[in-house]
């Protein structure tokens, strides 16, 4: 029996492309697309926050966080396989009410176990390493997570829903959290540089007290 090739319906070849090939691997290429945009959103967070560029040097016990940091924000991650599983249920369902169903449900099922795994997963690769930890600090962060989220998230579904092809959902969100993730990034890294400035500054005035 002969095999039919899969022809998206795009007219740009490099998307194309790139659809074709994520039908044919989905996982290996919905983790090479996210791990290449986590790196590009790194490096760009770096430029604009006005990191320092840190000196080439390296460093073993960095790279299994490295690996860590990736593999979440790969397609073998959970935000892969919920999605995936979202719109598999959600297949051939158009109507008014099933959209809603559908945003309702990315919001309360998909997304805090989502945020809730990403969290753990950025703590346990910023040193903490006991079930304490990692619990007080998904607690510190995933309200604010959840807020941003709920926020985003059924904006970009409904615009998806309306105005994208199904087989182009994926390269849209890969570009969403792309954005995204970069916004928070460069944030964060504003505030590291900030804290990391007053921790000097008190140290300063504390040497110069004991002189």
């Amino acid at each position: 029996m002969a095999t039919i090739e899969y022809q998206p319906k795009v007219e740009n070849a490099l998307l194309r492309a790139y659809l074709t090939r994520l039908q044919a691997h989905p996982l290996l290429t919905k983790a090479q697309t996210s791990a290449l945009a986590s790196a590009s959103g790194e490096l760009l967070a770096a430029r604009l926050s006005g990191v320092p560029p840190a000196k080439p040097t390296l460093r073993l016990n960095g790279v299994p966080g490295e690996i860590l940091k990736k593999l979440d924000s790969a397609g073998i991650s959970e935000r892969v396989l919920l999605m995936g599983a979202l719109q598999r249920a959600f297949a051939g369902k158009t109507s008014t009410r099933d959209k809603i169903l559908q945003i309702v449900a990315a919001n309360l099922i998909t997304s805090p176990i989502n945020n809730a795994v990403y969290i753990a997963s950025m703590a346990f690769i910023n040193g903490a390493r006991s079930v304490d930890q990692i619990v007080k600090t998904i607690k510190a962060s995933f309200g604010k997570v959840m807020v941003t989220t709920w926020i985003t998230s059924p904006l970009a579904i409904a615009y998806a829903q309306n105005y994208l092809q199904p087989e182009l959902w994926e390269p849209f969100f890969v570009l969403l959290k792309f954005v995204m993730g970069t916004y928070f990034n460069t944030i964060a890294k504003k505030k590291q540089m900030e804290l990391a400035r007053l921790e000097r500054l008190r140290k300063g005035k504390e040497a110069g007290k004991r002189k």
